[in-house]
């Protein structure tokens, strides 16, 4: 006869998994220039896997058919980026021109404090200037800190490639290793796992894309419409900051109202402001919901829990990457 097993107190389980969560989060953070790029690989490598596959019936070698999808996929991404980067050289151009606009602005500001507030302009020179010279000391750490970063964002670009090539090239050994992780009388139900699992990532991230383009185009138009410069670019770069949940509505608005201010009338930057809002609420509540579907539901708190948790662990890869948004 069997001794009887005893169970653990409820204090000791929790006492585990408060210590799983904690080294989990330590390891994310201590590997994130590791273990993030993997994660964007894996994912585009779940999207270039039609792709491969298509090459591979062509009777192209498995190394060849994934070094062909990687480079489609690479010459994609670059023609966006040339796209941004085209509409960037006109604002670059007229760059000094918004600069005395943004000069003009500031000292009308600080006229309006000054009639308002009683605050003499010379007391708002002064605490700028304080303020000014404590950031200073500051700038060579935020100069090493800007070098690193672009250093880091770099490699990160030139790892993900790598990673999609070898995840695509690899893939049937990755599964094999996932059917050892279980009993053999597992093995289809770990397949059905695995299908369902690409299915829903591809589902998710081809539709964001194309709500992506369809945002764009809605972003463009009103500020076309709205007669406000550089709308194309604007437009573009809304879309783009909009895969960042939340934080990418707010630094939307506020790239928009800062380009708007100096190239136009305050007027005009409400209303530019007002109609990104507007087409916000739109995407969230409509385009969201019927192109990329209910393929990823989670309530909102935890979804903002979520954005803030990667911010922290990961950066600005960590929020940006592929994360479910909700209704408002």
């Amino acid at each position: 006869m069997r001794p009887p097993v005893l169970k653990p107190p409820f204090y000791m389980k929790l006492s585990h998994i408060l210590l799983s969560l904690v080294l989990i989060v330590v390891i994310l953070r201590m590997t994130k220039d590791i273990l993030a790029p993997v994660a964007f690989g894996f994912l585009f490598a779940i999207l270039l896997l039609p792709l491969a596959q298509g090459f591979e019936r062509l009777k192209m070698p498995r190394g060849a058919a994934a070094g062909l999808a990687v480079i489609i996929f690479v010459i994609f991404m670059s023609g966006i980026l040339y796209f941004i980067s085209w509409q960037t050289s006109s604002f670059l151009t007229d760059l000094p021109v918004l600069e005395k606009r943004l000069m003009i602005i500031a000292n009308d500001l600080t006229v309006w404090v000054d009639d308002k507030f009683h605050v003499d302009s010379d007391q708002q020179v002064a605490w700028i200037n304080e303020n000014a010279a404590k950031s200073i000391a500051s700038l060579s750490q935020l100069i090493v800190n800007a070098v690193t970063s672009v250093s880091s964002v770099l490699i990160f670009l030139v790892f993900i490639p790598l990673y999609t090539f070898f995840l695509l090239y690899y893939r049937r050994l990755l599964v094999k290793f996932l059917l050892r992780l279980f009993r053999r009388e597992y093995a289809g139900e770990v397949h059905e796992v695995i299908a369902h699992s690409r299915m829903v990532v591809k589902s998710y991230v081809v539709g964001l894309f194309i709500e992506m383009l369809v945002v764009a185009f809605l972003y463009i138009l009103a500020l076309v419409c709205l007669g406000v410069k550089y709308a194309v670019l604007l437009g573009t770069l809304g879309a783009v900051f909009n895969i960042i949940p939340y934080v990418g509505m707010v630094l939307t608005i506020f790239v928009t109202v800062l380009v708007t201010l100096t190239t136009g009338t305050p007027a005009l930057a409400f209303w530019a402001a007002l109609s990104m809002f507007g087409i916000h609420l739109l995407d969230a509540n409509v385009l969201l919901p019927r192109i990329v579907g209910s393929k990823v539901s989670i309530n909102a708190m935890v979804t903002l829990l979520g954005v803030f948790i990667g911010s922290m662990i990961w950066g600005l890869r960590g929020c940006s990457f592929p994360s479910p948004r909700w209704r408002c």
